[in-house]
């Protein structure tokens, strides 16, 4: 059979699908209303640079989102009292964005479920697997941002 790419797109639009509706269905998403995966990821990457100067336009590089979608995410964590915006000393105009104590301890939860999904997704592939396909899934994701 030759390949047409459909194939490709169509098995991760299914993977993409399942991977959304588990993390829609978790426990920590029915505790907090409209907390998306994109937001546990966010709040996932401010626990890691906790203590690091963390910007909205970090956030827009690190997750590939567009400014708008940043400053709706950052406004809905801050209305949910899970972040806050803090000023900078060096620069009025800027503000970093920190994890509340409320934050801190959800964040832990959104880890552990994670960790779940992923281990969920990863059941029976060895760590050579894992590794290939990690490989193989950059190099696609190169390829469609490098195509324009």
């Amino acid at each position: 059979m030759i390949h047409t790419g459909k194939q490709t797109i169509l098995a991760l639009h299914h993977l993409n699908r399942a991977v959304k509706h588990r993390i829609e269905s978790s426990e920590i998403k029915q505790d907090i209303d409209h907390l998306t995966g994109t937001y546990g990821w966010v709040m996932v990457y401010l626990s890691e640079h906790e203590g690091e100067d963390v910007y909205q336009r970090v956030l827009e590089k690190e997750f590939g989102i567009c400014r708008s979608g940043v400053s709706k995410i950052v406004a809905d964590l801050e209305k949910k009292q899970l972040i806050e915006r803090s000023k900078v000393a060096c620069d009025d105009r800027l503000k970093k964005i920190v994890l509340t104590e409320r934050g801190k301890a959800l964040t832990q939860r959104i880890r552990e479920d994670q960790e779940r999904l992923e281990t969920a997704l990863t059941r029976g592939f060895s760590q050579e697997e894992l590794n290939t396909v990690q490989q193989f899934l950059n190099r696609m994701q190169n390829n469609i941002t490098t195509e324009n």
